[in-house]
């Protein structure tokens, strides 16, 4: 109650105003700190070092290592989203609840929001960019969430309350949230969690057929990457005219329609434009998830030899959410050479230091300290 009682004395603040304070706030926080991604493969040794179960002498150290460095002050472990899926693969509970209670020591209780929520912000900060606005929040100061809203946020509504005290409960269930941890949801949702393996697997078992059907027809990874882009665009142009769309009722205070001869025009205008703006480095820069993703489904069409598999698609994730927005990502050694490959360099792009082992793990964490 007392949390309800200090929001309503600033009903001015809008939800979405103050969520995105809390956000920044957080984000000003971890800027001394280096921002590390594990991938399920490390969370998995880490929580068995722990556990007694594993003694080598590297796996302990890279251990010891990271928890000096978050103790320190000098570096976080963020997950995603698809850390989070991958938590509810391990079907025992005593060791999902391990992994999660360790994720909670090193994350700080930081995870980065959605992929799509990614997606949306680094549009939405392109499209204003490009319009002329210099008032702009770095997008690095919007990355970051905490773990109870690692899907993304729900809040309380029609409450029955009037518009201010609901509110103010909105607000306070934030705050409530904000501070639950990755075990107490592990406990709450238990065995609950759906699996997402029979949907992923339906996905790379159609990309693979229409990957065979069209492989003679590919002539080299740029001419790939632009047919990835084109269909990737094909869904994030729509979102591209919304913003604008957004951005014009908000001038004008006029509704604009999501449908008919002009809308459909503006969203073919954004997928060309956007089609050709990707030849330039600064918009790979900028909207860097899409370009992140977009590489690696083209890395491996590229590949004829190749063929996607049910968890390419969270491991592509991880490596656009480590990519795009950490210092170092610890990963398995096929993604790492994807990524690191001369024609990709995703890691150069972006700044990150990524590695397949754990003593490389332990050298990367040292040449960034």
């Amino acid at each position: 109650m007392a949390g309800i009682r200090r929001h309503l004395e600033s009903p001015g603040v809008s939800l979405g105003e103050y969520v995105r304070r809390r956000q920044m706030e957080l984000a000003d926080e971890l800027v001394p700190r280096q921002a590390v991604y594990l991938d399920q493969k490390f969370w998995i040794i880490l929580r068995d070092v722990v556990a007694g179960a594993r003694t080598a002498t590297d796996e302990v150290e890279l251990l010891e290592l990271l928890r000096e460095r978050v103790g320190s002050g000098r570096a976080f472990c963020p997950i995603s989203e698809s850390s989070f899926a991958e938590l509810f693969k391990q079907r025992d509970t005593r060791t999902r609840e391990a992994t999660a209670r360790l994720i909670d020591e090193l994350s700080l209780g930081v995870s980065l929001i959605p992929f799509d929520e990614r997606v949306v912000l680094e549009m939405e900060s392109f499209i204003l960019s490009e319009g002329g606005r210099k008032d702009l929040v770095p997008l690095h100061r919007l990355m970051w969430s905490k773990l109870s809203y690692i899907l993304g946020q729900v809040h309380p509504a029609r409450t029955g309350f009037d518009a201010a005290t609901e509110l103010a409960l909105q607000k306070a269930f934030f705050d409530h949230m904000w501070t639950i941890s990755l075990s107490e949801m592990v406990r709450i949702i238990g065995a609950s969690m759906p699996p997402d393996g029979d949907a992923f697997h339906t996905l790379a078992k159609r990309l693979n057929a229409g990957n065979a059907q069209h492989a003679d027809e590919l002539r080299s990874f740029n001419q790939t990457y632009g047919i990835e882009l084109r269909g990737g665009l094909d869904l994030v142009a729509p979102l591209a005219a919304d913003i604008v769309g957004e951005i014009a009722e908000r001038a004008t205070g006029r509704s604009m329609l999501r449908d008919g001869d002009e809308w459909n025009d503006l969203v073919r205008q954004w997928h060309a434009f956007l089609a050709e703006a990707f030849k330039k480095d600064e918009v790979k820069d900028a909207l860097r998830t899409l370009h992140i993703n977009t590489s690696l489904h083209a890395a491996v069409r590229w590949n004829k030899a190749q063929r996607f598999e049910a968890n390419d698609f969270h491991d592509f994730h991880h490596a656009a959410a480590a990519l795009g927005y950490c210092d170092v990502f610890l990963t398995e050694r096929g993604l790492k050479s994807m990524v690191t490959a001369s024609h990709i360099a995703l890691d150069t792009r972006y700044g990150c230091r990524v590695a397949a082992d754990v003593r490389e793990g332990i050298s990367a964490l040292r040449e960034r300290a």
